[in-house]
């Protein structure tokens, strides 16, 4: 070829590059982006399953709320994270001995003191540590012949659910939905078991 016919060849080879690097960047931004979001959802996972095992001990702990009219810990989500009225402050306080706030709490206050704590207290509970965060602790009674509804013995089930976002600004997309951790724990039996 001469050279007369090669005017603007090196043009088109740099453009085609150039279009090519980009969609390879592009590629490259595409995947940073699904690692951070999914880097996101593990730290969400972990947060939501150190809640549910810290219930769970909390209710292991705290054995005579299995009581013979049911369980102090099976409740719904409160609408807000109003503390219940004249809810003492059933913990230790920072170098307080444990008598000054565990021993003054009846084991029902214990319960609710416990799952206001799991559920709204700052830096601890599922509303403040979780987009969208609930507790709920449910009963799968282990005799269903009488008539108490979460009789003892019975298997609570520890949930924790939370938003998962659909970008990386928190903007609702078609991906935006919910998560969840299930712990199940018959207080006085076992460990704890997850469920799936």
């Amino acid at each position: 070829m001469s050279r007369r016919h090669q005017h603007g060849v090196a043009l088109v080879e740099a453009m085609i590059t150039a279009v090519v690097l980009g969609v390879g960047l592009l590629a490259l931004a595409s995947l940073q982006t699904q690692a951070l979001q999914g880097a996101t959802e593990a730290e969400h996972r972990r947060v939501a399953t150190d809640i549910a095992w810290t219930l769970a001990d909390r209710i292991r702990a705290n054995l005579p709320a299995d009581t013979a009219t049911g369980h102090a810990y099976v409740s719904a989500p409160p609408a807000d994270c109003t503390p219940p009225p004249g809810l003492p402050q059933c913990s230790m306080a920072a170098g307080a001995s444990d008598v000054d706030g565990v021993s003054r709490c009846s084991p029902a206050q214990m319960a609710a003191w416990d799952l206001y704590s799991m559920r709204c207290e700052a830096g601890v509970g599922a509303r403040t540590r979780l987009p969208g965060g609930r507790l709920t602790v449910t009963c799968v009674d282990a005799d269903t012949s009488d008539a108490d509804t979460c009789s003892t013995g019975s298997e609570l089930r520890i949930t924790v659910q939370w938003t998962t976002r659909g970008d990386l600004l928190g903007r609702p997309t078609a991906l935006t939905g919910t998560d969840s951790v299930t712990l199940a724990v018959v207080p006085g039996a076992d460990q704890g078991v997850p469920n799936p």
